[in-house]
């Protein structure tokens, strides 16, 4: 008995040796986390000091103001301005101002397309990793420079007021039925990456030729989704096809709007955001990117943004579903590529005399 406590003991010296490099093995593990934060808080004091960032977005025009101002309260010593233009025109702007040499954005948040990710490959957009992303799927990366923070849905709406004895559009097809003729409003492909998609979608499940199919019912074209929903309120037509974005803030507000996302399916799209290389303000615009994909930044999104986010556990608009409860959901940019986009913006110029 004695022989095997003899065995087990370890003497006082080698405890001593085995705490020691216990010890030192803990602080190594502690060590690349403390850094980190570290790292991080040296990036916010630096933000702090450069005091201003530059946003460029197309989220709900409505809505910008009050998250800048959520932003703002986190971070008061930071300033925020922004810009703010559909996806397509958004994108022109800042490759012009980049090609020029005049690096005036710091954050882009926008629905990303071929020339977006020919930038990334080009030098527009700077490489690191925000500390928020440990809290998200992998999906959400995009090389660790673009991260998508919410999803824009394709809708049908249509003025509650203005069906008459007609029951309210289900399909999309139903967007073609000339019982609409002269009712019906939408984007131009040629505006949106996200009415290309669903133009692609159109396609892909059997509507022959929506763009022809349209214009016998003589659609009417608008200026991005809050010209869309704000003809559909005023009259101007009664039904519509939409990007969601400005849909939920509207119906919390009490507009007279119904909607639907038709079992069909529908195509999401993906707003990404980034930080312009080059930035005037690079510190600065991390810590807005960073702040957005926070619970707080997300919930912010939600409220004034009116859209899905991508953060897990951060509930969805409060009029709207959430996109994992949607029918038959389809990454619009799996359905694009170059070459159909300008197959599918040539082909509806074409079709409407639009060149």
């Amino acid at each position: 008995m004695l022989k095997e406590q003899a065995t087990n003991a370890v003497p006082r010296r080698g405890k001593a040796i085995v705490f020691s490099a216990l010890f030192s093995s803990l602080t190594l593990l502690a060590a690349p986390v403390s850094a980190q934060e570290a790292d991080w808080a040296t990036v916010e004091e630096a933000a702090r000091k450069e005091g201003t960032v530059v946003f460029y977005s197309n989220l709900q025009p409505n809505g910008i103001e009050g998250l800048l101002a959520e932003f703002r309260a986190a971070y008061p010593e930071i300033a925020t301005e922004q810009i703010r233009l559909g996806s397509n025109p958004l994108i022109e702007r800042f490759e012009t101002e980049f090609n020029a040499s005049r690096h005036l954005a710091d954050v882009v948040v926008t629905y990303a397309d071929e020339r977006v990710y020919k930038g990334a490959e080009n030098g527009w957009i700077e490489t690191w990793t925000p500390p928020e992303l440990a809290n998200y799927p992998e999906a959400v990366n995009y090389k660790n420079q673009m991260f998508t923070i919410q999803e824009t849905r394709e809708a049908i709406i249509w003025n509650t007021g203005l069906l008459g004895s007609n029951p309210p559009p289900s399909e999309w097809k139903d967007l073609m039925d000339p019982i609409w003729k002269g009712k019906v409003g939408m984007n131009p492909p040629w505006r949106s990456l996200a009415i290309q998609q669903i133009a692609a979608y159109w396609e892909d499940i059997g509507i022959e030729d929506p763009a022809a199919a349209l214009k016998a019912n003589d659609v009417r074209f608008f200026e991005g989704s809050g010209g869309i929903i704000q003809a559909v309120i005023r009259g101007d037509v009664a039904v519509a096809e939409l990007s969601d974005i400005p849909l939920n803030p509207l119906l919390e507000e009490g507009a007279p709007l119904g909607f639907v996302y038709p079992e069909s399916g529908t195509t999401t799209s993906a707003s990404r955001i980034f930080v312009a290389k080059n930035a005037p303000h690079p510190n600065a615009a991390k810590v807005l990117t960073n702040w957005l994909m926070t619970e707080e930044g997300q919930t912010a999104l939600v409220k004034f943004g009116g859209l899905s986010v991508t953060r897990p556990g951060v509930a969805a608009p409060a009029m709207l579903p959430a996109t994992s409860d949607l029918k038959n959901v389809v990454d619009g940019e799996s359905l694009l590529t170059p070459e159909r986009q300008a197959q599918i913006v040539n082909h509806w110029r074409t079709v409407f005399e639009i060149q």
